[in-house]
């Protein structure tokens, strides 16, 4: 009996460890996520910006998910641009992305840091910009839980020490920049955050911000970037010349959403 309940503590005690480390990637089909920078600030209250994953490519032998991204601007009248934006990959915990000027790939984030660790560069440097992780903990938003990094950034302005947090959460992001997660950007973070899976709002931007092993719930309008978009997406159309024309043509060739049509 006794070495039965042995067997039952310990089985428990590895189901625990499997379910604590139960890693959700980033890099998946099925995600969309919904932003605007504070640098571009084309909107207040709703979203400029959609990204998501389709489909893989092969770079220098590896396989890569294709990254796309759609801008909303409303000047002098709503359009959209859509373009192929980045290839990522991802294993081990660790999210890397190709760089055409370096001719390589970067990795962007790593879950398997821990309280202390300094992260380098991009060419794997520590700089004196220096950033660290000062704590991990676990949050829960809409009943799922992830791990969640924070960061110190710190550099030295005018002589003078100044810094600021940035938030990694597993399988979403970061609270600076999605795609761009590091402290030097330049874009300073998020006017609008929103992060779905199957249609469903997942998790927002006041999520990264939760208290320490905090929980909370997430509930989105990103239908206001649909319902604008939905306006959009007619007119989304381009001559052979890459001029934006009024309205979608009845007869000829054009390019609409990055594909040439012929009617």
């Amino acid at each position: 009996m006794k070495k039965w309940m042995l067997l039952f503590v310990s089985f428990c005690a590895n189901l625990s460890e499997m379910v604590a480390d139960d890693y959700i990637p980033l890099v998946k089909e099925g995600a969309v996520w919904y932003y605007d920078q504070r640098y571009f600030a084309f909107s207040l209250n709703a979203p400029s910006m959609k990204s998501w994953f389709e489909g893989d490519t092969i770079i220098e032998g590896e396989v890569y998910k294709r990254q796309f991204m759609e801008m909303a601007d409303y000047y002098p009248e709503p359009y959209v641009i859509r373009h192929f934006f980045k290839a990522w990959q991802e294993h081990d915990k660790k999210v890397y992305a190709w760089d055409n000027y370096l001719k390589r790939k970067v990795l962007y984030y790593d879950f398997n840091l821990k309280k202390g660790d300094t992260i380098p560069d991009i060419n794997g440097d520590v700089t004196d910009a220096c950033e660290m992780v000062i704590d991990e903990d676990t949050i829960e938003v809409n009943w799922i839980k992830r791990r969640r990094l924070t960061i110190k950034y710190e550099y030295v302005e005018n002589e003078q020490p100044s810094g600021y947090n940035i938030y990694w959460v597993e399988g979403v992001g970061s609270s600076r920049d999605l795609w761009k997660p590091r402290g030097d950007n330049g874009l300073g973070g998020y006017s609008y955050f929103e992060y779905l899976e199957n249609d469903t709002c997942l998790f927002t931007q006041e999520n990264f911000y939760l208290p320490r092993n905090g929980a909370g719930t997430a509930s989105g309008i990103s239908s206001c970037y649909s319902e604008n978009m939905g306006k959009t997406h007619s007119v989304d159309c381009f001559d052979l010349q890459g001029r934006r024309l009024k309205g979608e043509p009845k007869r000829g060739i054009y390019i609409k959403d990055g594909r040439k049509v012929c009617r």
